[in-house]
């Protein structure tokens, strides 16, 4: 009886290890490597939309009318889905990919994509993925739009030179992450709104206000720092729970909530931060040109 049960015991150890061998040769993929090319046609407006698991993502401005990237990946389960089509004037592209939570892969592997992104046409940008790290350079396009929906991450995010186009709304949203969103005053937005969990966010407004912009930050345990220069009028309201650190420089405290720098209202070009959260950090550097 003993012998029989040893017996089996040595055949489910046996099958185990064929299952393991089997799933694991599934799983442990050649590297691979695509670059694709597709020109935008007759499109006047382009939608890029990016669903991206973990890994790194590198966004930069590229060719006037075509879009290219180039995706390196050592599982097949993480080959990209690119798709393009044009629907009246505007061309739709649409880059995707299964994100972690629904992988279950081990970790660590290999998912970095790079994509150049045209600036000749105005875009639409939609990017929404899990855990990752990105690197956004916005310079050189024509930003209409910029939605970011991201698990923990650590993103950097620039605006070098002046968006040539209103850029209509920044919306982001993201788990615990370290954000940094540079030269925010050349990116021509009309509303900014952030949400974020537990981390670290910079808010860097250098670059070239044109006009009234507003923004909205909500965050909850996190260490928020504004980086404005001086010779924009700005006003800050601060609307948090009462466990909150403030350090605000080169600003008048008119009341308990609200702060305006010396050129606040002298101008039709300002900006109107509002902050609320609980447990926040918030601190103010205002920068001398």
């Amino acid at each position: 009886m003993k012998l029989k049960t040893k017996k089996r015991y040595i055949l489910l150890i046996f099958l185990f290890l064929i299952f393991f061998i089997i799933t694991f040769k599934s799983m442990a993929d050649e590297e691979n490597e695509e670059n694709r090319i597709i020109p935008l046609g007759e499109a006047d407006l382009l939608k890029v939309t990016i669903k991206f698991g973990a890994g790194k993502l590198n966004l930069i401005s590229g060719e006037e009318d075509e879009f290219k990237g180039n995706f390196q990946y050592d599982k097949s389960i993480l080959k990209p889905n690119i798709q393009y089509e044009i629907l009246g004037e505007t061309g739709i592209l649409t880059l995707s990919q299964s994100i972690k939570k629904d992988l279950g892969l081990p970790i660590p592997y290999k998912n970095i994509w790079n994509l150049k992104l045209p600036p000749g046409i105005p875009l639409q940008l939609y990017i929404n993925t899990a855990t990752y790290n990105g690197d956004i350079d916005l310079t050189n396009l024509q930003i209409e739009d910029f939605y970011l929906n991201s698990g923990a991450s650590q993103t950097n995010i620039v605006f070098n030179q002046p968006n040539l186009i209103d850029l209509k709304n920044i919306n982001i949203k993201t788990g615990a992450s370290t954000l940094k969103i540079l030269g925010l005053a050349n990116a021509n937005f009309n509303e900014m709104d952030f949400t974020g969990g537990a981390g670290s966010y910079t808010f860097d407004f250098s670059g070239n206000l044109t006009k009234k912009s507003k923004v909205s930050i909500n965050a909850g345990a996190a260490k928020i720092i504004l980086k404005i220069p001086s010779a924009i009028g700005s006003k800050i309201i601060i609307e948090s729970f009462p466990a909150v650190k403030l350090d605000i420089r080169g600003f008048e405290k008119i009341n308990d909530q609200t702060y305006i720098s010396p050129e606040y209202g002298k101008s039709d070009v300002k900006l109107d931060i509002e902050i609320k959260g609980g447990l926040i950090d918030v601190e103010v550097i205002s920068l001398i040109d």
